[in-house]
């Protein structure tokens, strides 16, 4: 089996170790033998979703998010195509701002509007964070530094079911061992649903999340 990622602007768009989220990834994809080919896709290139399994995108300056999103707009169609089929994307820190209705920022600028939200910045939040969510059992921990705030949604966590979004860094995949492998579960059950696993070792992950948890 073979599982190729997308990753988008990881030249403009890496901050707090955004990258992260793609090792952990790859690391137990390939603990469970399955190959894994990542593709870069940056500014003013071709973009082709049709054999991306898995889509991500990371925090970056306010000025590099509204060059990613505008460089994303002619690729508006394709990424509705991408999730209608049924595949993932992840978009963590601010980059979560690019496919709401609109950003606003001293003024409003229209963004993506492939899901129904929108982000405006208010006062800078600097803060870890432990959420409940019904995507996993545990909580979800994570750390936050940004200013804007979804203003259409209470929840920490977008889930619309292919698209995931949060302003929540850390890297979240990374210091979650449980969203991790889901998303591993979710990945190889979208190519074979019947699937036999290895036995996965988070060992590492899940006592780093069990030192964290009860200090945030």
């Amino acid at each position: 089996m073979n599982i190729t990622i997308g990753y988008l602007y990881r030249d403009l768009l890496n901050l707090y170790g955004d990258e992260g989220n793609i090792k952990a990834l790859k690391y137990h994809l390939e603990e469970q033998n399955v190959k894994v080919t990542i593709k870069y896709m940056s500014v003013n290139e071709e973009k082709n979703f049709d054999d991306i399994d898995f889509l991500y995108i990371g925090s970056g300056t306010e000025n590099n998010i509204l060059v990613a999103l505008e460089d994303l707009k002619k690729d508006k169609d394709k990424i509705k195509k991408y999730l209608d089929e049924g595949k993932i994307l992840l978009s963590t820190g601010n980059s979560v701002e690019i496919f709401g209705n609109y950003i606003i920022i001293n003024k409003k600028i229209k963004a993506l509007g492939i899901i129904d939200y929108v982000c405006m910045h208010q006062d800078r939040i600097v803060k870890d964070v432990k959420i409940k969510n019904e995507l996993v059992d545990e909580d979800i921990i994570g750390f936050e530094n940004h200013s804007g705030k979804n203003i259409s949604e209470s929840k920490d966590i977008i889930n619309d079911g292919t698209f995931y979004g949060t302003y929540i860094i850390g890297p979240i995949l990374v210091r979650n061992p449980e969203l991790c492998s889901k998303l591993v579960h979710r990945l190889i059950d979208n190519k074979d649903s019947n699937f036999k696993y290895k036995d996965e070792d988070y060992e590492f992950e899940k006592e780093a999340y069990k030192k964290a948890v009860n200090i945030i």
